[in-house]
């Protein structure tokens, strides 16, 4: 789950400028509200046209902040730092589901990001950033080292060669209790 943090960051950046963009155009509705509409308010009466413009200001500045709580958040989430402003940026996803267009996102990296910055490995690598360490060194600390070619890890735990000689090693066992079983 470390290894997903900066994922995790890198998608509140993205999901916060997405969402200050949605509040930016609910605060230019309600301004065109608060301002008239081009060829004067409808006909048939109705509510006051203030309405509305307060109505869609209030959201898209909570969209705007809440936008911009998630991308300052994601940056420092990406640095291994502050994992409880990322958490209180995670929850003002909330706000957003009153716009609707970018509902299904932010309740995906509320539920996804929640789900990694809640992890105890996760919390130990924040904690072990604030004490000093780098970021790669709280991944590669957190991060299990599978034996595997894929893994980015490896190097921090043992020089290439033993691993695939491990890997080799294996690899001939499993060929010989395989020529040993007949099929009976």
């Amino acid at each position: 789950m470390v290894g997903q943090v900066k994922i995790v960051g890198i998608l509140m950046i993205v999901n916060g400028v997405l969402s200050i963009l949605v509040g930016g155009l609910y605060a230019a509705i309600g301004s065109v509200f608060a301002f008239g509409l081009p060829g004067g308010p409808p006909p048939g009466g109705g509510p006051p046209p203030q309405l509305f413009a307060i109505f869609y200001g209030v959201i898209g500045g909570a969209v705007i902040l809440s936008g911009l709580l998630n991308a300052v958040a994601g940056y420092r989430v990406i640095t291994f730092r502050n994992r409880v402003l990322g958490i209180v940026a995670l929850f003002s996803n909330l706000l957003v589901l009153f716009t609707c267009y970018c509902a299904v996102s932010s309740v995906g990296m509320l539920v996804y990001g929640l789900i990694v910055l809640f992890n105890s490995d996760v919390a130990r690598a924040f904690d072990m950033v604030s004490r000093g360490a780098t970021p790669e060194e709280a991944i590669g600390r957190y991060t299990h080292v599978y034996d595997d070619a894929r893994d980015d890890y490896d190097e921090m735990s043992s020089p290439r060669s033993e691993w695939e000689d491990r890997r080799r090693r294996r690899r001939a066992e499993d060929d010989l209790s395989d020529d040993g079983d007949d099929g009976r």
